[in-house]
């Protein structure tokens, strides 16, 4: 299966550092800024939220933004785009090359969105391995441990039920919280603020609403990671 779960565009109309909040992905993003020669780098994964790199205005972005648990050889990756023997502005070749995503990894996290509320011990019964087995995969594939990708998938997932208007109490429940203030918690650690504030923000909300863990491939990018 492909690493890829969206290419987004962007070009930078001022100075400014932008928003950026955990998404549960890495992106390769390449950088054309006027009078300079191409160049990438891949991203961060983030677990809280930070202030994206600042671009000169006219800088255009391409983002290659790789699904959630993708293992990503990055010096290999930089370096195969640096010796200019690819396309830098193409580089989809040496992204199948040099990014993975196994099977299991594959149904593992599958099995996260479908079900964020669970407990890792709950994600291993339904995967059919024993806790251990699972924290082992996640180890191998060098990612965080599964209990970091439930909670953002959840904070993600309960994010978005935010524009439909349901009471906070109502949401918390449904996301498996064990009340409203829970939510809270979780929200400031991810996103950096309160359901309640995060509501009436709209800009934190499209952000939130852009493709990643538990959100669909979009093809659109706000900030600028």
């Amino acid at each position: 299966m492909s690493p890829l779960l969206d290419v987004w565009h962007h070009t930078v109309a001022r100075p400014c550092r932008d928003l950026v909040l955990p998404d549960g992905c890495r992106d390769l993003i390449m950088v054309e800024a006027p009078g300079a020669k191409p160049s990438g780098f891949v991203s961060e994964l983030h677990s809280s939220p930070v202030l994206s790199t600042g671009f000169a205005p006219g800088t255009r972005l391409t983002g290659y933004r790789f699904a959630p648990g993708t293992r990503i050889d990055t010096a290999q990756l930089l370096s195969r785009l640096a010796d200019r023997a690819e396309d830098p502005l193409c580089p989809q070749r040496l992204i199948e090359e040099h990014c993975t995503r196994p099977p299991a990894i594959v149904e593992a996290f599958a099995a996260i969105e479908a079900r964020p509320e669970a407990t890792p011990a709950q994600l291993a019964r339904q995967l059919a391995v024993t806790p251990r087995t699972l924290q082992r995969l996640f180890r191998d594939n060098a990612l965080s441990v599964p209990g970091f990708w439930l909670a953002l998938a959840r904070a993600r997932r309960a994010a978005l039920e935010l524009t439909a208007g349901v009471p906070l109490a109502e949401i918390a429940a449904d996301a498996g919280y064990s009340d409203q203030a829970h939510m809270t918690r979780a929200f400031r650690q991810w996103f950096g603020t309160t359901p309640a504030r995060l509501r009436r923000d709209a800009p934190r909300l499209a952000l939130l609403a852009q493709s990643g863990l538990a959100v669909p491939a979009t093809g659109e990018q706000i900030s600028t990671r």
